[in-house]
This record gives structure tokens, C-alpha cells and sequence, in this order.
């Protein structure tokens, strides 16, 4: 009865262990609460404030561009099992795209990277994967 437990318990810890530590660093997009999910955990594996901030506009940027050509399954598609460096270089390829073509939306930036200079010059510098709490938040 007692070896019955025991070899139940490492069958448990078999299965269950490799889902639970799994840390996959790729967007998992199902469905788009999957996809927001992937995307917190892959943005907290980014070490680099410049990094992460740059991954954040990219997926939101994504997500527009593409929800607006071919709705929500065209998002989903386009980011399903990339990685965050992948992310980065498919938005930075649209967003240089859409300003070679005169898009209005896009009109105010040189680059990609300008956009995202510009939309970060502001921002807080993170600590670790939190920022730092302020008094009045």
C-alpha cells in the first residue's frame, strides 16, 4: 500500500512538474487572454528596461495593425510562437513599412526606432521586473 503512494506521488510530480516550470519564453496565443498571459510572462524574462519597454510597444502595436487588416484571428496568428525578439522585428518591419508608405498614424516618427524613443522618454526606469512605487499610487 505504501510503495502504491509513492509511485502515485513521482507519477504526480512527473506530470506535473515540467508543466509548472516549463518557462517558455514564447507567446502562446489560443485566444487572446492566452496571448495577453504569454506576454506578461515573456515580457518578465526581458532583463533590459530598453528591451522590455520596446517589446510592450511591439505587441500593442501588433495587435492593432493587425486586428485592423484581418481581425483578431490575423493578431493571434501573426504572434503565435514567437519570441520577444521576434515580436520586436515583426513590428519594427510593419511600423518602418507603414512609414515608407505615408500612413497618417505613423506620419510623426522616422523609424521604428524613433517611435519608440519617443514614446519612452518619459517612462520610468524599471527595477527588476517592478517599477518603483510612488507615494501617491
Amino acid at each position: 500500500m505504501k510503495a502504491g503512494f509513492v509511485l502515485l506521488a513521482l507519477l504526480a510530480v512527473l506530470f506535473v512538474l515540467p508543466v509548472t516550470c516549463s518557462g517558455s519564453r514564447e507567446i502562446h496565443a489560443s485566444s487572446l487572454k492566452s496571448a495577453y498571459q504569454s506576454a506578461r510572462i515573456v515580457k518578465n524574462y526581458i532583463r533590459d528596461d530598453s528591451q522590455r519597454l520596446a517589446f510592450q510597444i511591439a505587441f500593442g502595436t501588433l495587435q492593432q495593425i493587425k486586428t485592423e487588416e484581418g481581425g483578431e484571428a490575423a493578431f493571434l496568428k501573426t504572434v503565435d510562437g514567437k519570441t520577444a525578439e521576434e515580436i520586436i522585428a515583426l513590428a519594427r518591419e510593419e511600423v518602418n513599412a507603414r512609414i515608407a508608405k505615408g500612413d497618417k498614424r505613423f506620419a510623426k516618427y522616422s523609424s521604428w526606432d524613433a517611435m519608440v524613443q519617443q514614446l519612452t522618454q518619459n517612462t520610468p526606469k524599471v527595477l527588476g521586473s517592478e517599477r518603483e512605487q510612488r507615494a501617491y499610487e
